[in-house]
């Protein structure tokens, strides 16, 4: 009887498993139908529009041209000029400050951080 009551759990617990896995099923299916729509429907974006920019120029740390390069294609940009270039590489100069934003902060914390424990610990 107690073998025959854990058969009928088990053959539950596959049951409700194979409905999970089929509607997890339809879920993705539906996820990926939506994306596909949504991509067909999006304008290209294959980062080739043209841009204005202007890249800061001193006499010191920033005043060599700045050299991009994006799937092979390169561009040397002017500093101090106002140059048109396209997105892809604008992108890329973006992301790059973002980056350099990034690491600073993580510095200056790190580096607070640390003198606060040297602190604490008289050293």
């Amino acid at each position: 009887e107690q073998e025959q009551a854990t058969g009928i759990q088990q053959t539950d617990a596959i049951a409700e498993a194979e409905k999970i896995l089929s509607d997890a099923r339809a879920e993705a299916e539906q996820i990926v139908a939506s994306a596909q729509a949504q991509k067909e429907s999006a304008p290209a974006d294959d980062g080739e529009e043209m841009v204005y920019i202007r890249l800061f120029k001193d006499n010191d740390k920033y005043k060599d041209d700045v050299f991009v390069a994006v799937n092979g294609e390169r561009v040397q940009i002017r500093r101090g000029e106002k140059v048109q270039i396209k997105r892809k590489f604008a992108d890329v100069l973006e992301q790059s400050l973002a980056q350099d934003t990034s690491t600073a902060n993580l510095i200056e914390r790190e580096s607070t951080e640390y003198e606060a424990k040297a602190a604490a610990l008289q050293i």
